[in-house]
């Protein structure tokens, strides 16, 4: 998950790694988008044109981690909802959702790390049933690495995905764009 400059050399690159990848493993590689903490001056495409042309380019399909594209968005300052409208969704196979902690830059401003060891926030669940209203149900996982709480704590989160989820499978028609 080391950061990359986004340019057509290092989607070449890349592509060509996800191509020998699914060759040896047989099947389709799911790729995450990253949360990102700096951004290269090289880059030439934004990072939803990059992984829109990876999926173009390998047929891989994409896992959504809701909770890096918040800290993302909070880290370089620019609106979620708006990379989330960019982002190919429809080669989203699974979503990840997590908690992030908050820590200062050397400037002293406001820097998330997706640290998955507290509970999801309020935004990162506002995003995902945006996506789940556009997208119907995706398989999910919420991620929670360290500072476990106890199972009725990690079972509230699970349940509060799949109440999200179960809210907009009723009615939901594959294929159809569904409003936020």
């Amino acid at each position: 998950m080391l950061p990359l400059p986004y340019t057509p050399a290092t989607l070449a690159r890349v592509a060509n790694h996800i191509d020998q990848v699914q060759e040896a493993i047989g099947c389709q590689l799911l790729l995450e988008n990253p949360s990102t903490y700096l951004i290269f001056p090289e880059s030439t495409m934004s990072e939803t044109s990059f992984i829109a042309d990876l999926v173009r380019r390998t047929g891989c399909g994409l896992l959504l981690d809701i909770n890096n594209v918040f800290v993302s968005a909070i880290n370089h300052s620019f609106a979620a909802p708006d990379y989330l409208a960019d982002f190919p969704l429809e080669h989203v196979r699974e979503i990840h959702l997590a908690g992030h902690s908050q820590q200062a830059d050397d400037e002293g401003e406001l820097l998330l790390i997706d640290s998955h060891d507290c509970p999801v926030t309020d935004a990162v669940w506002k995003l995902f049933n945006v996506i789940i209203s556009q997208c119907g149900p995706i398989p999910t996982l919420v991620e929670w690495d360290s500072d476990l709480p106890d199972w009725a704590g990690l079972k509230a989160e699970a349940n509060a995905a799949q109440a999200i989820i179960d809210r907009h499978v009723q009615g939901f028609m594959p294929g159809k764009s569904h409003a936020a």
